[in-house]
């Protein structure tokens, strides 16, 4: 009689087989994950630009109830005062009077929060232009958002958005 030997763990093909697929799929599937990364920076500048759309329309409203859509001026809401520009936000702090009168007045900044600490993800810059950087981004300088102040009267800020470097 002849006795059946038990396999015992796989043939060399088998093996081969297994590697050559998981190669094919290494060298298809990498690059689709490699590149999600900056996806997905732009994707959440394109967020705060939204984000910074919204806060424009919402102060441009506010600013025309209170009749105060022209000229360099503040707001106030919920005891803080925002900046504007010809009605819009302004893109950076100001502050208006000195000594006791002084008044510290919020630009675009402060209605959109964006994490701008040194472990966050934007640097940003308080001047006019307000620059939005992502701070992981390949080169800062094509991943960003610009809000310049208002041009004139009835005129609302282009925000521009860079997303070319993320």
């Amino acid at each position: 009689m002849k006795t059946l030997q038990k396999q015992a763990g796989f043939t060399l093909i088998e093996l081969v087989v297994v590697i050559v697929i998981l190669g094919i799929l290494a060298a298809t599937a990498a690059p689709k994950f490699i590149d999600l990364t900056s996806d997905a920076k732009a994707s959440v500048m394109k967020g705060v630009e939204g984000s910074l759309e919204s806060a424009v329309s919402i102060m441009h409203a506010k600013a025309l109830i209170d009749s105060k859509a022209s000229g360099t001026d503040t707001i106030e809401i919920d005891s803080v005062f925002y900046a504007l520009e010809n009605g819009y936000p302004a893109a950076e702090s100001l502050t208006t009077g000195t000594g006791v009168d002084a008044l510290k007045a919020i630009g675009i900044l402060g209605l959109i929060d964006i994490d701008s600490t040194a472990s966050g993800d934007f640097v940003v810059t308080d001047a006019s232009p307000t620059l939005i950087q992502h701070a992981t981004a390949t080169t800062a300088a094509t991943c960003q958002i610009s809000y310049p102040d208002s041009a004139a009267l009835n005129t609302r800020p282009v925000i521009t958005l860079v997303v070319t470097g993320c």
